[in-house]
């Protein structure tokens, strides 16, 4: 018979995950000092059976902020901070874990290079990741932490997302085979499933990962604007949730996960400090050894949170056998209450605590606390399918209160998380299908739309000049029609007419617009120093590197030289599939689309497409001209200075997707726009 969640503490594993401490040199806030007060705060209050850090564990930048090298002076002073306490040895070693994240491997060579600062200064020293297995006498959890870190780790810009290759994907298979059979199985990797490209050894990840209950992550700080406040999402299909975490860097926040009776629950917590992100004049010098107070920790475990269900690996049915309200609620000081309401209404039997603390190692700080608070309840009263709210308020003798809400139902319906604009959309993303595609779509209909069709049919045209006095004859017919639907528009008596005139206007105009860049482009076929450039860019990035530079600065010779391709990026005879390169490809195709697009009205004479007027057309006003101007500096030249300030001026030489494609498209509006407008643009006929 399965167990009942009673008034029994046992059955009970906690565990706390934090990420993304980014320890600097430089940053005078935040970093060192929370982490600090992480480890001297929230642990020992929460005393758990296990500490996951999810990488970052440095900054690895240069005081500009633009250089990435890993700085021994951070990885000293985490380690260090670490050596102020106990976690790296407790239970035998299995207390403390912590990976690599993108930072973390900035300007690494390789794991076996003397950069790799993670093997020596790290509390697991493995940068492949880790498998910990924790047996209890209530189950099996297992802890899978795989490294997303790319084998050669590139200097930044060029190391943001993630991936593991087939030799990666044959280590993680092997580990989840060894996990198989545990109670849950946790996956940790610094970076979300949204961000990495899966290779494949035996299985798909997508099969793997169906066996994994909860998928831990960082990585994206929150992002901005709100709109990474929760970066969270249930994978329906594999069954399990990937719950990224808020950065230590600046949020300072930690996560608190439990599982009672093989149902999990978590809650995140930020440390109480005076600020926010604290201010550390001190650098790598900070040092915090007393605890500041802390308001209680409260998580509730039965009934669980209704928006964060298990359905495929957790036993709900005990919730609904259950015969006791569990909560845990960890205090720096005796607790003074535990108030419980449900749905508004006080609950008629008052909280007792049932709590432990049991010595799991052999030192006297080797104990897990366990602060069980129970409550009788009958979970039927509440079973009618809709969803209730459980409220708990702790306070503790120094009067600070921690108030917990939790949306529970009665049954294994997942109540929606609606948090679509808050991450959650984010997080059920596949950048890698999304860049690739994106890239893919756009440079096929920037090649046949605006080169090779207009190419073709220009080809294919017995008398070119009829047929552009023709276009220009339409294009004028069109142009007076949409000024009569505006005289109409304007003189029309209701606005029903008004709208009906309006919408044909409009539709006139899209015509318009569509049939005078067809012509423009037909146009730039006949201007051979414009178009073949421009064909042989379109055409080289299918086969060309976009650019070629010292990309990993810290290796040696050959070494750290690598080409940038559209698909990936080819360095020390390897091929790295990593999602950035498709990313810097499609900035080069949609800056050569607007050139392609731009160009060819620019060059052609506004005659072709409006009947004689006073004044240019709109697209050849000054304002236009430095507008595309900008465009092109601040799109294409500052990356390309960036380019080269990081990967050195080799990569402007052979850049031929940045460089060169900055450098040529200056010359031709320099020419087109500013040195030869009145010969090739009949500003007098505009």
């Amino acid at each position: 018979m399965d167990p009942v969640l009673s008034d029994s503490n046992d059955g009970i594993l906690t565990f706390v995950h934090a990420s993304d401490l980014h320890i600097s040199k430089y940053v005078a806030t935040g970093g060192l000092v929370h982490f600090q007060h992480f480890l001297h705060t929230a642990v020992p209050l929460v005393s758990p059976r296990l500490v996951v850090v999810t990488g970052d564990l440095t900054d690895g930048k240069d005081k500009q902020k633009l250089i990435s090298q890993q700085q021994l002076d951070e990885w000293q002073a985490y380690k260090r901070a670490l050596s102020q306490t106990d976690y790296v040895q407790r239970f035998n070693g299995t207390f403390y874990r912590d990976q690599r994240g993108n930072h973390d491997c900035f300007n690494v060579f390789s794991q076996a290079s003397s950069e790799n600062y993670f093997g020596m200064y790290s509390a697991v020293g493995d940068s492949s990741g880790y498998m910990l297995r924790i047996d209890e006498p209530f189950g099996t959890y297992s802890f899978v932490a795989s490294d997303g870190c790319p084998r050669h780790g590139f200097a930044r810009p060029l190391n943001f997302f993630g991936y593991l290759d087939a030799r990666d994907m044959q280590l993680l298979e092997s580990r989840l085979e060894e996990a198989r059979g545990s109670s849950h199985v946790f996956m940790l990797n610094h970076y979300p499933v949204s961000t990495m490209v899966y290779g494949k050894y035996r299985k798909e990840f997508g099969e793997l990962v169906r066996q994994v209950s909860v998928f831990l992550c960082g990585h994206l700080h929150e992002l901005v604007g709100g709109i990474g406040a929760q970066l969270q999402a249930y994978k329906a299909r594999e069954g399990y949730w990937e719950l990224e975490i808020g950065d230590m860097k600046e949020h300072a926040v930690y996560r608190v996960y439990a599982v009672d009776h093989d149902i999990v629950s978590f809650v995140d917590v930020h440390l109480p400090l005076p600020q926010i992100p604290m201010p550390n004049p001190e650098l790598l010098d900070v040092r915090v050894e007393a605890p500041v107070p802390h308001p209680p920790v409260v998580l509730v475990t039965n009934p669980k949170d209704a928006r964060y269900l298990l359905p495929k690996h957790e036993p709900l049915e005990r919730i609904r056998e259950s015969t006791f309200i569990r909560m845990l609620v960890w205090t720096d000081q005796p607790v003074a209450s535990v108030q419980v309401q449900i749905d508004g209404q006080v609950h008629p039997h008052p909280a007792v605590f049932r709590g432990t603390e049991r010595q799991v190692g052999s030192s006297a700080n080797e104990t897990v606390k366990t602060p069980l608070w129970v409550a009788p309840w009958d979970p039927e009263l509440y079973n009618d399918g809709t969803v209730h709210e459980l409220q708990v308020v702790a306070t503790d003798a120094a009067g600070k209160t921690t108030t917990s809400r939790t949306p529970f139902v009665i049954g294994q319906t997942l109540v929606p998380l609606q948090n679509d604009a808050r991450g959650g959309w984010i997080m059920q993303q596949s950048f890698s299908s999304m860049f690739q595609t994106s890239a893919c779509v756009s440079y096929i209909l920037m090649t046949l739309c605006l080169l090779v069709v207009p190419r073709v049919y220009f080809a294919t045209l017995p008398n070119f000049s009829s047929w552009l006095s023709e276009r220009s004859v339409l294009h004028h017919k069109d142009m007076a029609y949409i000024r009569h639907l505006y005289t109409l528009c304007c003189n029309a008596d209701s606005a029903v007419a008004k709208v009906k005139l309006g919408l044909a206007m409009l539709a006139a105009r899209a015509k318009f617009l569509v049939w005078t860049q067809f012509t423009a482009q037909v146009y730039l076929a006949s201007v051979p120093w414009l178009f073949w450039p421009g064909y042989f860019f379109a055409m080289g990035m299918c086969i060309l590197p976009l650019f070629t530079g010292r990309l990993i600065p810290s290796a040696r010779g050959s070494d750290a030289v690598g080409s940038v391709y559209a698909y990936g990026i080819y360095i020390s005879h390897e091929w790295s599939p990593l999602l950035d390169s498709w990313t810097y490809a499609l900035a080069s195709i949609v800056s050569l689309a607007v050139l392609l697009v731009y160009l060819p009205v620019a060059v052609a004479s506004p005659s072709m497409f409006y009947a004689p007027r006073a004044k240019r057309p709109w697209y050849r006003t000054v304002t236009v001209r430095v507008l595309v101007v900008l465009f092109v500096l601040v799109y294409l030249g500052a990356p390309t200075l960036m380019t080269a300030y990081t990967y050195g001026w080799v990569s402007i030489v052979f850049g031929y997707g940045r460089g060169w494609l900055f450098i040529v498209s200056c010359l031709a509006l320099y020419v087109v726009d500013w040195r030869m407008p009145v010969s090739l643009s009949n500003t007098t006929a505009a």
